[in-house]
C-alpha cells in the first residue's frame, strides 16, 4: 500500500471538494419542490348550472316537487305552477348525487290505481331539465308522478301532448 500523503493519516482519506458552481443543480431542484410544496393546489371545483321547469295546462298545484343542488335534494310541498328553479349540480349528467334530479307528484291523497286513473287522464304535466338551451331531459305524463335524470337524456315523444303546452 501507498504511505500516506501530506493529508491523508492512518488510511483515512479527506473529502473531496467539488468544484465550485458544480452543486447549484441539486439546491436549485431543492428550492423549486420546497415552493411548490408551499403554494396550494386548485381545488376542482367545476359546477354545471341547470334549470328545473315544470308546468301544464291542466293542473294548477303539485303535492310534491323534488330536485337536487350541491347541497343535496329539497322537498317542496304544494307548489303552484308554472315553476322554475335554477340551481347549481356538481356535474348535470352524472348518475351519482352529483348529477341533477327533477321529480314531480300530483296525485290526490286517496290513492288507488281506479282512482289515480279516472282523476289524472288527460291532466298532463311537463318536468324538464335543461343545462342552458340544452334539454337533459324532459317527460310529459298524466299518472299524477313524473321524474327526470340529467344522467339519462330523454324528451317526450309527443311535444305537443293534448293539455300541455309550453
Amino acid at each position: 500500500m501507498n504511505a500516506p500523503g501530506p493529508h491523508q493519516r492512518d488510511g483515512f482519506r479527506p473529502r473531496r471538494h467539488y468544484r465550485r458552481g458544480r452543486g447549484w443543480t441539486s439546491t436549485a431542484v431543492a428550492t423549486i419542490v420546497g415552493f411548490t410544496c408551499l403554494v396550494p393546489t386548485p381545488v376542482a371545483s367545476a359546477e354545471d348550472t341547470v334549470t328545473y321547469e315544470i308546468f301544464s295546462d291542466t293542473v294548477g298545484v303539485l303535492t310534491g316537487v323534488e330536485y337536487r343542488d350541491t347541497s343535496g335534494k329539497h322537498l317542496l310541498q304544494d307548489v303552484p305552477l308554472p315553476w322554475t328553479l335554477t340551481v347549481p349540480v356538481v356535474n348535470a349528467t352524472s348518475p351519482t348525487r352529483d348529477g341533477s334530479e327533477l321529480r314531480a307528484d300530483w296525485r290526490p291523497n286517496f290513492r288507488t290505481a281506479a282512482t289515480v286513473g279516472r282523476l289524472l287522464q288527460g291532466h298532463f304535466v311537463t318536468v324538464r331539465i335543461r343545462r342552458g338551451n340544452d334539454v337533459l331531459c324532459e317527460s310529459i305524463l298524466d299518472v299524477g308522478n313524473a321524474t327526470c335524470y340529467g344522467s339519462v337524456p330523454h324528451t317526450a315523444e309527443n311535444e305537443s301532448s293534448p293539455g300541455n303546452l309550453p
